[in-house]
């Protein structure tokens, strides 16, 4: 417990340092209200995490299998829990909406009940790096504890890239930190400076930055027709959302050159793929509504924006009352899925559906050559038997809780079509997706029931089902 102390207090630590930026942001929009609630809120956090760490930091001890996960479990009830006094304050949301807004917030869903255009900037600044810091933790746990521990069958393979840790006792995390931290503080003050040259306002770019890479459905203002009225803004904003999806490993891999069949490069490779296909079908249905025409090349690129951004989980779309046009079956399997392992994106990722697939094939191939040599077989291997097993729990138990969140949302009032979008938004964090099954969202007409079951759904999702199993048996799952 002490060492879970020390973690937890180190959540506040970083979430207060964070705090700068929209407090900078709250100086320049002379905000003062805004300003000394995030002041108050800094040195709180400060203070509470310096006390922690000094009275517990005698008494830390190493972690077992079963805390190692109840610290993961830790880590984002206090992300979600230093986010949420700042809503209360600020804006005034009760209790249970100010907990929505902290965990639709960190756990990168995007959503919020409150007027798009009644948000301040600077309010606006601390949605974004909320998300940016659940996005970089996200990123942290899977380096940290998916990974190492292989929790549904996360591949581990080229983790070394990125974890340098050498033993249990020499963790090394400020190494890892800064492999971790640099490229996506990078990525994100290019995207950032990529949209200011494309003539997006400053205060705007940063904050879709600060979204588009922790794959969050936030943005400062949005019609029904544009989302930042630019088109090349639009196209930088779309290559970004792909980056934030695709695994941090893979990208190093590339960028190092590192041109190997591994398990992180095929991932990459079928998702890449599949999003290619995905989004020329949404072209194509683009054309077939519209039909020929001046307009035709802009809905072409409305839509392939819009698929792009929901194959990602990012969220955001032209229109969030009608989504992006494609059979609503379609959209919800490409939700389900999610993006790539070390990411941000939300859904069960890639890597588990190419695990599956392959070893369906197995099985195929079994029924007709049954004595045959299969690669990845489960009945010869125990380690392919082991992955196979991880993954199709986390498989299962993802159907489970998106099952048992289409009952409570059907128990609430919700209709069973927008029940089940709402399900499955929340699960892969795709704001669009909540937002579009619930009209009356934005505008806080949404029971506080409703609001705190998609809250609940998405932070567990965001954990990993299989760690709060592990958390509670100890078992590795």
């Amino acid at each position: 417990m002490p060492t879970i102390g020390i973690l937890a207090a180190g959540v506040f630590a970083i979430f207060a340092v964070g705090l700068i930026v929209p407090a900078i942001a709250a100086i320049l929009e002379g905000n003062w209200r805004t300003l000394e609630a995030l002041s108050l809120t800094m040195a709180g956090y400060g203070f509470l995490s310096a006390v922690t760490a000094f009275a517990l930091w005698p008494r830390r001890r190493r972690l077992n299998r079963a805390g190692v996960f109840s610290t993961t479990i830790a880590i984002w009830l206090s992300l979600v829990v230093a986010a949420t006094p700042v809503f209360i304050l600020v804006e005034g949301h009760s209790l249970a909406r100010a907990v929505f807004e902290a965990a639709s917030a960190a756990v990168t869903l995007g959503v919020t009940v409150r007027p798009i255009e009644d948000i301040s900037i600077a309010m606006g600044f601390y949605r974004g790096m909320t998300a940016w810091i659940g996005g970089l933790m996200t990123l942290l746990l899977a380096v940290y504890i998916l990974g190492p521990y292989e929790v549904g069958g996360t591949p581990s393979g080229n983790l070394r890239l990125v974890q340098h840790a050498r033993t249990e006792t020499d963790p090394r995390f400020g190494q890892t930190l800064r492999s971790v931290i640099v490229p996506y503080a990078s990525l994100t003050a290019l995207c950032a400076l990529l949209l200011v040259i494309f003539r997006v306002p400053p205060r705007d770019a940063l904050i879709v930055a600060m979204s588009l890479m922790s794959t969050n459905g936030f943005v400062p203002h949005q019609t029904g027709a544009s989302v930042l009225n630019n088109t090349g803004a639009e196209a930088i904003m779309m290559v970004f959302m792909v980056v934030g999806a695709t695994s941090i490993i893979w990208q190093k891999m590339i960028r190092e050159r590192r041109w190997t069949g591994t398990r992180d490069h095929e991932e990459g490779v079928l998702y890449l793929t599949a999003l290619a296909i995905f989004v020329a079908l949404a072209i194509l249905g683009a054309l077939i509504v519209s039909g020929p025409g001046a307009n035709a090349s802009r809905k072409a690129f409305n839509y392939a924006f819009d698929a792009i951004s929901t194959m990602t989980t990012t969220g955001i779309t032209h229109d969030r009352r009608v989504g992006i046009g494609l059979p609503f079956e379609l959209v919800l399997l490409v939700v389900f899925v999610g993006g790539c392992s070390y990411s941000t994106a939300g859904g069960i990722k890639v890597f588990r559906l190419g695990t599956m697939l392959r070893h369906l094939g197995n099985e195929l191939n079994r029924l007709v050559y049954p004595n045959a040599m299969l690669r990845d077989d489960v009945q010869y291997d125990p380690k392919p038997r082991a992955i196979a097993k991880s993954v199709w729990s986390a498989f299962f138990l993802a159907v489970l809780a998106i099952t048992i969140g289409i009952l409570l949302f059907a128990a609430q009032g919700v209709a069973l079509p927008d029940a089940i979008a709402l399900a499955t938004g929340a699960f892969s964090q795709v704001g669009n997706m909540v937002s579009g099954a619930l009209p009356g969202l934005g505008v806080g007409a949404v029971p506080d029931a409703t609001l705190l079951t998609i809250a609940g759904l998405a932070i567990i999702a965001r954990i990993e089902i299989l760690v709060v199993l592990a958390a509670v048996t100890g078992n590795r799952w």
